[in-house]
């Protein structure tokens, strides 16, 4: 007979596997994938190493955060996973106002992560993909919960399966969809047109930003292949460096 005791202990260890698996895309994702998309998308890991030698540290964090400001679909994924490493249960309602109303408080309780996540999202990429994450990570933190409920003592339900199971495949979707954004050939940060003086006389170059010092900018030449100290630069039009690889 499955007792409360056995039946706590089975959903503690789901929800640690869930999270393990979780914390470990996620560090994959946050650690190696910015450096991959800057070794990439300049060809070389000469050219990535020179890279993060001129701009220090920095250039990794500026690289993760230019492949979720730049990519719609990896900033959702990624919130909804993050949103999923952040606890909530559910106790029993609130008894003051009734039944009816102490569940839609914990109801509403239960949006206030996920609706973050999706105004953020949706700052950056429109609030289509906001809404959509947003609904996407409500849907998977409120359902496993409910799911559980229902569940008692008693075996898994089929819907507790099936948002442990959808809640598991996001988490194997992100380093698929973070590699997508590695290959796509796109910058990650600032494409500019700047005059670039490397020993014959300025000339009007397209340049990675780097960083910024002083009238200028120190950047990749993608021209040269080398790090450059630009001047009088604006933004180019096509933020493109190479084509993605599956158009090679």
């Amino acid at each position: 007979m499955t007792t409360w005791f056995d039946h706590a202990r089975t959903k503690s260890r789901d929800d640690e596997r869930e999270r393990q698996a979780n914390r470990t895309v996620l560090g994959a994702v946050v650690l190696a994938f910015p450096v991959l998309k800057v070794a990439w998308t300049l060809g070389s890991s000469s050219a990535a190493s020179e890279v993060f030698l001129t701009a220090g540290i920095r250039s990794w964090s500026d690289a993760l955060s230019g492949m979720v400001l730049t990519d719609a679909l990896l900033a959702s994924v990624l919130a909804i996973v993050v949103c999923r490493l952040v606890p909530f249960r559910f106790r029993r309602a609130p008894a003051a106002g009734g039944p009816a109303t102490g569940w839609l408080v914990v109801l509403a309780l239960a949006l206030a992560v996920p609706l973050a996540f999706g105004v953020i999202v949706g700052a950056w990429h429109g609030w289509a993909w906001g809404l959509a994450t947003a609904l996407i990570a409500y849907v998977l933190r409120v359902g496993r919960e409910l799911a559980e409920l229902r569940r008692g003592d008693g075996p898994r339900t089929a819907s507790g399966t099936v948002s442990l199971v959808l809640s598991l495949v996001v988490a194997a979707a992100l380093p698929l969809v973070a590699l997508g954004s590695c290959l796509n050939g796109r910058s990650w940060a600032p494409v500019l047109l700047c005059d670039v003086d490397v020993g014959t006389g300025p000339e009007r170059e397209r340049v990675i930003e780097l960083s910024r010092t002083g009238p200028g900018v120190v950047g990749w030449g993608l021209s040269g292949h080398e790090a450059v100290n630009g001047i009088r630069c604006a933004l180019a039009e096509d933020q493109q460096v190479r084509a993605p690889v599956w158009d090679s």
